[in-house]
């Protein structure tokens, strides 16, 4: 019986496990593609608004070399905020538990099983030690 709870309390436990990895990975599919969309349409007007502003005091190349270091590194960043995840507190919780409870219910199923296992090898050396004792 408590290996039954114990493997409930696993399954729970993954459950929740599951539920909050998931919350995660949606959230960073969420900003990363808010960041995608934001990065696509603000680099589109600061590439123009720049461009004619440096073109102003500087060559075309040199503008265009300048636009492509500050993309550059706003790309960076906003790779750099999508890419970093950790698992939460509750997910690494979750796990834990999980882990315990089926620790936990293998040892007692082991227990359990071995319980009718003995008792079927003891009734075979029963039999054997009377058909050799005639």
């Amino acid at each position: 019986m408590r290996s039954i709870n114990l493997l409930k309390i696993a399954a729970e436990a993954e459950v929740l496990r599951l539920r909050a990895l998931l919350a995660r990975q949606a959230r960073r599919a969420v900003f990363g593609a808010s960041a995608l969309v934001f990065a696509l349409a603000v680099l589109a007007l600061a590439e123009i608004a720049g461009w004619q502003t440096l073109r102003l005091c500087v060559t075309g190349i040199l503008a265009t070399l300048i636009l492509f270091g500050i993309n550059l590194v706003i790309a960076a960043v906003l790779g750099v905020l999508t890419a970093r995840s950790s698992p939460s507190h509750t997910e690494e919780e979750a796990l834990r538990v999980r882990q315990e409870a089926l620790d936990g219910a293998r040892s007692t199923l082991s227990i359990t099983a071995a319980v009718p296992l003995l008792r079927l090898v003891g009734r075979k050396r029963r039999r054997a030690f009377f058909r050799f004792g005639r």
